[in-house]
């Protein structure tokens, strides 16, 4: 049977039913074994023997020729044993023993200078013996005994200086023996043993005071025996003892009237020992006792009502038939599990928190003989894991969750013979593992899984670039050539799968770029362009030829604020002339160039009212390049010093606001006409902005101005009028997108 579900397995391959297999490649054989190994930074740090160095600490870029010895700490043959390796920031912390100053906390940077003793914790040869060693907001916490103590909880910054003990827990030589150190939205959490309460839960900030016991949960000296302490989503989920309920599931928001029993799941003292709280959408999944169904499947939102029992995965009488899930993990919104299959063994089993929903993935060994399905990985949304199967041994297996997508990844030891990988690490696309290869000796692996599926095809009507009028119906992208999930990106960080619907409600040039993800592989990506563009209103209906004049303009400057310049009509040296602004020659909007400017004046630019300042569209603020430029509207007069190209960063909102909405510009002249020697203003409208305020004559001539750097919400200001002579003056007041003139008359 098992020969012809393997042969049935080859044959669905070869009709492409199956990928492409990478095959691992070995970097480097280690007789004396490996034993942990951690990504920092893109680097592989891991503790392996060669059989003349000993146990000691090794770094690999992915290549055979950089897989080296990073330190031999214990120099020659002799092993320190470096154990424990967990990653802070850009710091390796382990324990090892360089043959001087015992078991000791030691640290790596992933060079030889840098991998250094942090302290001798316990001085004179004896260890100290650092475990349980968790981050939290980038400092160490870490168990350890300086033998006058005892085991209590420690912390590190890397600086012999910075490692201490934060706190003698159970005073004196006694133990308080730190245990199941677990970090929960930077409060640290753990199980702690003390003369008078035995051991219970405790947490801390870091220091001495901070570290306090959250609960006595089992009241005097007997201790709760808590055990499973898991982060579910801010939350801890613990597991603790009573004497009248048992070993049941617990909650602590980190105060003694929030930390609960959730659940007596097997009501008075027989335990429930429930165990792997895994947290996916709401609801905690978990294993438990029950004396009706066994050891099954049970889901909490936290509350007792809440509680209940998901699947009974092996059903059948207690303590003959249980389903005993374990290795429960969350992947790609799933959470995988092993489990007790009636008539298969113990085999691979998905679930999405529902009873439908729980269900076996796949029969990995065939028959009565289970996988043992272990060391679960996700890797790009693949879960990547080692089973076993009578024709292979125990080897590398990936599943997406589908029984199809479950497959041998490579038989790295060929045959029945077991590679048994272990200690998978995924950096950056590639997986890493220890493995016995062919030679029977255990290796360092490296797998890229990915031939990359081909770029997928995403368009609209077979049209890779749609130009559409504002306000059309909304353009719909379609992909095709993926046959697994198109992941796209697009403006304003905007993302999703599937189809991309694009609204035409806003103008300009809108690119979308897609992949294809097939099992955990990802494709090159292809694009697609939407431009939309403004409906086109003639100023003049019963004119529809272009506008003609003696123009004379400049596109002076192209941020991401806004678009400034200015343009005037030497034949009409009064007039406000239109301009229309482009990007990659798509007209993204138009403004009058009615801003007052003393420069334009003195120069001889009619009455200087030619500037223009045209808000930035927010639709160009996506990352991509585009050309600017600029003309006189409904003309064939091009300003110069354009085009321009301008970049702004996804979601740059710097001065952005349209004029659609923002507030608009309003400028108040009090007492107006004015009868004394002063003029006040008051200006809404323009919060935050620089306002710039111009007072003249009718002929033109200055009579004051004023910069504002940035406005109030209801600016005021003051003009003296001492030597100006009665009659008509012109106040201009123009913000960052606006412009206002207002006629003022000096009565006396």
């Amino acid at each position: 049977m098992k020969k012809f579900t393997f042969a049935i397995l080859v044959l669905a391959c070869c009709l492409s039913l199956c990928p492409v297999r990478a095959q691992p490649l070995s970097l480097k054989s280690f007789s004396g074994g490996i034993t942990e190994i951690v990504n920092l930074n893109g680097t592989l740090i891991f503790s392996a023997s060669d059989g003349s160095s000993g146990l000691e600490l090794w770094k690999s870029d992915g290549t055979a020729g950089g897989t080296v010895l990073l330190k031999d700490i214990n120099p020659g043959a002799a092993s320190s044993s470096p154990a424990r390796l967990t990653v802070v920031n850009n710091t390796v912390f382990f324990a090892a023993n360089n043959g001087t100053t015992g078991v000791e906390l030691w640290k790596t940077d992933g060079t030889a200078a840098g991998t250094v003793l942090v302290k001798d914790i316990r001085p004179g040869g004896y260890d100290s013996m650092p475990v349980w060693m968790t981050p939290v907001n980038g400092t160490l916490f870490f168990r350890a005994d300086n033998g006058t103590h005892g085991t209590e909880l420690w912390k590190s910054n890397g600086t012999e200086a910075g490692t201490v003990m934060v706190r003698d827990i159970n005073y004196g030589s006694a133990n308080g023996d730190p245990q199941h150190l677990t970090n929960v939205n930077g409060t640290l959490f753990f199980k702690a043993t003390s003369s008078s309460f035995g051991n219970e839960l405790w947490k801390t900030d870091g220091t001495a005071l901070g570290t306090v016991q959250v609960k006595d949960i089992n009241v005097g000296a007997n201790g709760s025996n808590m055990n499973y302490l898991t982060n579910v989503n801010g939350m801890l989920y613990f597991t603790a003892t009573l004497t009248a309920t048992g070993s049941e599931p617990w909650k602590s928001d980190g105060t003694e009237a929030g930390t609960v029993m959730i659940k007596d799941v097997n009501p008075g003292w027989p335990s429930s020992e429930p165990s792997f709280y895994t947290y996916l959408n709401g609801t905690v999944c978990f294993k438990a006792s029950e004396y009706t169904y066994g050891t099954e499947l049970w889901k909490t939102n936290g509350t007792s009502y809440g509680t209940s029992l998901l699947k009974d995965v092996l059903p059948g009488p207690p303590g003959e038939a249980n389903g005993v899930p374990g290795f429960m993990t969350v992947i790609n919104n799933q959470i995988f599990f092993t489990a007790n299959t009636a008539g298969m063994g113990r085999e691979l089993w998905k679930t999405d928190n529902t009873t439908a929903g729980t269900v076996l993935i796949r029969d990995i060994n065939p028959g009565q003989e289970s996988s043992d399905a272990t060391n679960f990985t996700d890797m790009g949304g693949v879960l990547y894991m080692t089973a076993k199967s009578a024709a292979t041994g125990n080897e590398l297996w990936k599943s997406n969750g589908t029984e199809a997508g479950t497959v041998l990844v490579a038989d790295v030891n060929p045959g029945a013979a077991d590679s048994a990988p272990y200690e998978l690490t995924p950096v950056n696309g590639v997986l890493y593992f220890a493995a016995t290869g062919s030679n029977n000796t255990k290796q360092l692996f490296r797998l890229n899984p990915c031939v990359s599926p081909p770029a997928p095809n995403l368009a609209s009507n077979g049209q890779t670039q749609v130009t559409v009028t504002q306000n059309a119906p909304a353009v719909v992208l379609t992909v095709s050539n993926c046959s697994g999930t198109l992941t796209w990106t697009g403006p304003g960080n905007a993302s999703g799968t599937g189809n991309i619907t694009v609204p035409t409600s806003v103008t300009g040039t809108f690119v979308y770029s897609a992949t294809c993800n097939v099992g955990g592989c990802i494709s090159p990506a292809s694009s697609a362009t939407v431009i939309v563009q403004p409906a086109v209103n003639n100023p003049d209906p019963g004119n529809p030829g272009p506008v003609t004049g003696d123009f004379e303009g400049y596109l002076d400057k192209v941020e991401c604020s806004s678009i400034r310049g200015w343009v005037w009509d030497k034949s009409k040296p009064n007039t406000t002339v239109k301009v229309e602004f482009f990007a990659n020659g798509i007209s993204i909007g138009t403004i009058d160039a009615n801003i007052f400017r003393q420069d334009l004046k003195d120069a001889g630019k009619g009455n200087g009212i030619h500037a223009y300042s045209f808000p930035t569209p927010q639709s160009l603020k996506n990352n991509q390049t585009y050309s600017i430029s600029a003309k006189v509207y409904n003309s064939n007069y091009t300003l110069k010093w354009g085009p321009k190209n301008l970049t702004c960063p996804n979601g740059s909102r710097v001065a952005s606001e349209s004029a659609e909405t923002q507030k608009p510009l309003d400028v108040i002249v009090l007492g107006n006409p004015i009868q004394g020697e002063e003029v006040s203003i008051e200006i809404r409208g323009a919060e935050g902005e620089p306002l710039r305020l111009l007072l003249t004559d009718i002929q033109g001539r200055l009579v004051a101005e004023r910069q504002v750097e940035q406005a109030a919400a209801v600016e005021r200001q003051r003009f003296s009028l001492t030597n100006t002579a009665p009659g008509v003056l012109l106040l201009r007041v123009a913000s960052l997108h606006q412009a206002q003139t207002i006629k003022v008359l000096k009565a006396n």
